[in-house]
């Protein structure tokens, strides 16, 4: 009897001390962690892309963080404090083709196991466009708003006209934009700025169809344009009798005017991460101006003659890290043309190239980059592939300023004879050994393969380039270089660039410097 009521206490004892133990346990665990967005809810437009940011607090240690939603698509990035007591997380939403709502579901869980959940709702909201049926215009558009243009439309003197991110404009008709003031596009790389034509309007028969005039500046009123994560694309109207560009000799009445155009000799331009296409003549056009063209796309410019960037007396700066593909002539012509002051002095580098010249009806015209009439700049670490000609200097009246120039260090690449016998044009002064092309990279037919990750330099046909009629929609690549690419590690670094940096708006943008590869693009 002794031993059972022994065997009843000391089980009654260790209940007990269970019991109180997991009491213990229960007031010992950290308090459940916390959320805390700095937004309550998301307003956003179909295929739009919007962050924000999140913090957490975790008594029990920060462990993992995840969200998703039920219809758009969610990634979070920039996440600190893991293994703290606080940190944050940016969060980042692209919004589905289609409106409707939608809930982003955030959990952390903290070193105990513990988890937390916060649901932040989203507004997918089809964009009412604003009307827009010509006269002037001013302050900001955007962001994330449709504007409809039915008419020609004018930035005046002393005004600016701010374009902010995810905002599209559509230029429905024989219209264009006249900037006697300031113009900024501010696109981001998730919400880029759109300039184009009615959806309808987007086909293969229009890509030279210059189906609206541009944004065009009109001489010294205008001292400031930045183009920025901005798409322009179907320009090219004729040149209308009365408007300022025609007015001041820029474009004949009836030839094609340009995307984007500045003239300004004490006046800055920066175009940067942005695309071009489909323009009837010259993308863009910088007569004057301290300027930074880089990091952009251009596409199909020119149908039968014009470059994608064009250059005269007066302008001096830097054109970086770009990429022309099938321009008509060259990706970037410059000269001293109108023998301004100050002398044309423009840096060429690091630019890729792709079947340009080809669509040029004139002879001798075309296919990379032409440095001509007295301009001066260094030509450096450029891609040429498959195009009409390499860097070309030409020789007599249209001579640059050969002594103040230089160029060297390029790569060409050619699948046909025609390419591989310009490479060194004939019209022009550069020779294999002359300046400093005895550091090019260049050879026969087929050798010097760029070894693009996405992009077949094998299929290029000559006849069918020539041709403005075969001109079509380019499918998706990627330029960035293979390991082995003999692109990699045979660039010029060192050299000096005209600036350091342009500041434009108030922002400063700082001019890329060059690199160690050729073209545009280094390796993954």
């Amino acid at each position: 009897m002794k031993k059972f009521i022994y065997r009843m206490l000391t089980a009654a004892f260790i209940g007990t001390a269970v019991i109180m133990t997991s009491c213990d346990d229960e007031d010992n665990k950290p308090s459940a962690p916390q959320i805390i967005p700095d937004v309550s809810e998301l307003s956003i437009i179909p295929d739009a892309t919007k962050s924000f940011d999140v913090t957490f607090s975790a008594a029990g240690k920060i462990g993992q963080i995840s969200a998703e939603a039920d219809k758009g698509t969610v990634t979070v990035s920039d996440i600190t404090g893991e293994g703290e007591a606080t940190g944050k997380a940016k969060i980042t939403y692209k919004a589905p083709a289609a409106a409707g709502d939608d809930i982003i579901t955030i959990t952390i869980t903290d070193g105990v196991q513990q988890q937390k959940t916060l649901d932040v709702a989203v507004s997918v909201t089809q964009a009412v466009p604003v009307e827009l049926a010509g006269g002037d215009v001013e302050g900001e558009w955007g962001p994330f708003k449709t504007y409809h243009v039915t008419g020609n439309l004018t930035v005046p003197a002393g005004k600016s006209l701010k374009v902010l991110e995810g905002t599209t404009i559509i230029v429905d008709g024989p219209y264009a934009v006249t900037v006697r003031g300031n113009f900024y596009s501010y696109g981001t790389a998730e919400n880029q700025v759109l300039f184009t034509v009615p959806s309808a309007k987007r086909t293969k028969a229009n890509i030279f169809g210059g189906l609206w005039g541009g944004v065009l500046a009109s001489n010294a009123t205008t001292t400031e344009m930045a183009v920025i994560y901005t798409r322009m694309e179907y320009v090219g109207l004729p040149g209308v009798a009365g408007t300022d560009i025609v007015s001041t000799g820029e474009v004949a009445e009836g030839a094609p005017t340009y995307a984007l155009y500045f003239n300004n000799p004490n006046g800055k331009i920066v175009v940067m991460n942005s695309t071009f296409a489909y323009s009837v003549d010259v993308a863009v056009q910088i007569n004057q101006g301290s300027l930074l063209v880089a990091n952009n796309t251009f596409i199909l410019n020119g149908q039968s003659g014009g470059e994608s960037v064009n250059l005269k007396s007066g302008a001096v700066g830097d054109i970086a890290f770009n990429t022309f593909y099938a321009a008509a002539t060259n990706g970037v012509k410059w000269s001293n043309s109108g023998d301004r002051t100050p002398q044309n002095n423009v840096n060429v580098y690091n630019n890729t190239a792709i079947g340009c010249g080809w669509r040029q009806t004139k002879s001798g015209r075309g296919g990379s980059f032409n440095l001509e009439k007295g301009g001066k700049g260094k030509v450096y670490n450029n891609m040429v592939i498959n195009s009409k000609y390499g860097v070309k200097f030409p020789t007599g009246a249209d001579a640059p300023d050969v002594a103040n120039s230089a160029v060297g260090y390029n790569l060409y690449f050619g699948n046909n004879d025609a390419s591989v016998t310009g490479f060194y044009p004939t019209e022009g002064s550069i020779t294999l050994g002359s300046f400093e092309t005895s550091h090019d990279v260049s050879g026969v037919k087929n050798a010097n393969n760029p070894m693009f990750v996405s992009f077949d330099v094998s299929t290029f046909n000559v006849d069918a380039a020539k041709s403005s009629a075969n001109a079509d929609f380019p499918a998706a690549f990627n330029l960035r270089l293979q390991a082995g690419s003999p692109a990699l590690n045979h660039g010029k670094t060192g050299f000096a660039t005209n600036f350091t940096t342009l500041t434009v708006d108030g922002k400063q943008y700082t001019v890329p410097a060059p690199v160690s590869y050729i073209g545009a693009f280094g390796s993954n």
